[in-house]
């Protein structure tokens, strides 16, 4: 039997384990990625875009706030049109952004979905804005459409997050709440067959019968050695840090209550008497503050200039 092309997104927060479902999934002879992005990770950021294009209320981003990372609706629209050529070099993307945030991306789907496109791109869950995009998308293509949200305990999250980022986890705990919330709310709109979710711990301590579960789920059948390269190597070392005592808002425990992790999981390290709760962080260095800036200003202007270059020399030379 033929399998139907099938568009396979994962959703979750940063620092969930998303990338290696990804390197996981990928390794499946059925299932595709991007060729190329404008970003990391084989991501797209696709509806978080479409959402910035479309001129979205902030009430519908993440915080209330308008998402400001690609700098203007000109420069996400630059972002999407320089992805969606990476991969289909022949489209021609229409002058109108609505248009070409769902026939762009349709363009890709149709390009990798032989049978199967998988795509995650971690920053789309935080913002309704974009989910209700692809909620949009989903309710009018022909293609089969699969989500997989994948959460990771929020203690674990923000021990990570901290390390990476250098964020703040008592605050950012609020932010895991937030993109959590709008987990069980699609839960709650979508069939089960459309949806599932899968915890990280899960996926660690079963990986072959976790990314059994997740082949069944897509409809193609489980391939060997899945799951054989995940190990468990840093999964408990925000247990083991004694400096690590965040406790977890009361709020923030029922969301996680809902996505399946019980008290003792929620458990952070007591502080010490006399300690407030939190995690001892360095201070901020000024060649981080720096850091920062010139992120900013390569992902602002100095990108977004070198894509609409190569993208005018494309129309010249074709």
């Amino acid at each position: 039997m033929t399998m139907k092309p099938t568009v396979v997104i994962l959703l979750s927060d940063k620092r969930s384990g998303s990338t290696i479902f990804q390197s996981e999934l990928l390794g499946h002879a059925a299932v595709r990625g991007l060729g190329y992005t404008s970003h990391t990770f084989l991501e797209s950021h696709h509806w978080l875009k479409a959402a910035v294009m479309l001129d979205r209320p902030a009430r519908l981003f993440s915080a209330g706030l308008r998402y400001a990372n690609y700098g203007s609706n000109a420069n996400a629209r630059t972002y999407m049109i320089d992805t969606i050529l990476g991969n289909v070099p022949d489209y021609v993307p229409p002058a109108d952004d609505r248009t070409l945030v769902f026939d762009g991306w349709e363009a890709l789907c149709r390009h990798h979905a032989q049978p199967v496109f998988f795509e995650k791109s971690p920053q789309v869950l935080a913002h309704w804005a974009a989910l209700s995009l692809l909620l949009e998308w989903r309710a009018q293509t022909d293609f089969n459409v699969k989500l997989v949200g994948l959460v990771r305990n929020p203690l674990a999250v923000q021990y990570s997050s901290e390390k990476l980022f250098g964020s703040n986890p008592v605050a950012r705990q609020y932010g895991w709440a937030e993109t959590h919330r709008n987990m069980l709310a699609l839960r709650g709109l979508l069939p089960d067959d459309a949806f599932m979710i899968l915890r990280h711990e899960d996926i660690i301590a079963a990986p072959q019968a976790s990314f059994a579960k997740v082949c069944d789920f897509i409809g193609m059948p489980y391939q060997d050695g899945m799951g054989d390269s995940i190990t468990d190597r840093t999964q408990n070392a925000w247990a083991e840090d004694p400096d690590y005592t965040v406790q977890l808002d009361p709020a923030v425990r029922q969301i996680a209550h809902g996505l399946g992790y019980d008290a003792d999981d929620l458990k952070g390290r007591p502080p010490k008497p006399g300690q407030a709760p939190g995690y001892r962080r360095s201070a901020p260095s000024w060649q981080g503050s720096v850091d920062r800036y010139k992120n900013m200003l390569r992902d602002r202007v100095v990108r977004p200039a070198r894509m609409r270059r190569k993208a005018a020399k494309a129309r010249t030379d074709g």
